[in-house]
């Protein structure tokens, strides 16, 4: 089974360059805290009309590792440190057994 996060927020930099960065440098940080526990893939994506919001997806094979992930508190205040207040993350799970394309 696969999970995906959805992290929304605003981005506390306006500046995209630096934006990236910063979203950069974390990546670069927890990625070797989450991979071990069944992180499979990361997407960032700005919004076209407003170029502080912020989502990105991410896909995880394994849930007890997601959420021992999400409860590190070092990845959390790496994490917020890119937004302009609390991300909001939502966890989904795969439906099996339904179509897909």
């Amino acid at each position: 089974m696969q999970y995906i996060t959805i992290v929304r927020g605003r981005l506390k930099d306006a500046d995209q360059a630096a934006a990236q960065k910063a979203h950069d440098t974390i990546v670069d940080s927890v990625r070797p805290l989450g991979d071990p526990l069944g992180a499979v893939g990361h997407q960032a994506y700005a919004d076209v009309q407003d170029p502080g919001g912020f989502v990105a997806i991410d896909r995880w094979s394994n849930i007890e590792g997601l959420m021992q992930f999400l409860g590190n508190p070092t990845v959390g205040a790496q994490l917020g440190s890119m937004f302009d207040g609390a991300p909001d993350v939502t966890v989904l799970a795969e439906r099996e057994g339904w179509r897909a394309f």
